[in-house]
């Protein structure tokens, strides 16, 4: 009875690191599909910000359902830099934090954080303006 049940044990964990080495061919398998992807994410999230200038993006990153995640600085309609603003591209449709409510944000918000699939772009998922370049060098951190 006690070699069964360690057998079933070193049998279990090998199904767990399957599961993982299976999860990570799909992730090498999918990426150059998700780099062509981002292309046209990137490119709506810029149509949507209406800048012909290069956007300033933190973390993006894919899930499995197809989502494109992260949070990107770009010009307010005033001209103003908004601060890094959390966005998910669901096909060729960008969705933005400030655009809807909350309410309506929130089921893309929750699968893109519950989901970090492939990384597209490394940064911060922090979003404000303290998270953009120029404000990195002007926010002051203080540590407690």
């Amino acid at each position: 009875m006690g070699r069964l049940f360690v057998g079933a044990i070193v049998l279990g964990g090998a199904a767990l690191g399957g599961g993982q080495l299976y999860d990570q061919l799909r992730r090498e398998r999918a990426r150059p599909a998700i780099e062509e992807h981002w292309k046209a994410a990137r490119q709506a999230v810029a149509d949507r910000l209406k800048q012909t200038e290069p956007l300033e993006f933190g973390a993006v990153w894919a899930t499995h359902s197809g989502l494109v995640c992260g949070v990107v600085n770009g010009r307010g309609s005033f001209g103003g830099l908004t601060g890094m603003t959390p966005f998910a591209v669901d096909g060729n449709h960008a969705v933005f934090a400030l655009d809807v409510s909350p309410l309506q944000f929130a089921p893309y918000w929750r699968a893109c954080i519950t989901d970090q699939w492939i990384t597209i772009l490394e940064g911060s998922m922090e979003a404000s303006w303290c998270a953009t370049r120029r404000g990195q060098e002007r926010c002051i951190t203080r540590s407690s």
